[in-house]
């Protein structure tokens, strides 16, 4: 288990960059008709 971990903050390390543009694009993907009324209501009230 502790292998397992010093593996994964490794990889964490190296690849934060990747990881986090991957969680972004899921987070924006599962909010996006959240996103898109937002944008639209913002849209037609100006």
């Amino acid at each position: 288990m502790n292998r397992f971990l010093n593996d994964l903050k490794v990889l964490i390390k190296n690849h934060w960059k990747t990881i986090s543009f991957i969680v972004l694009v899921i987070w924006l993907i599962t909010n996006y008709t959240d996103i898109k009324s937002g944008v639209i209501d913002g849209w037609n009230n100006n």
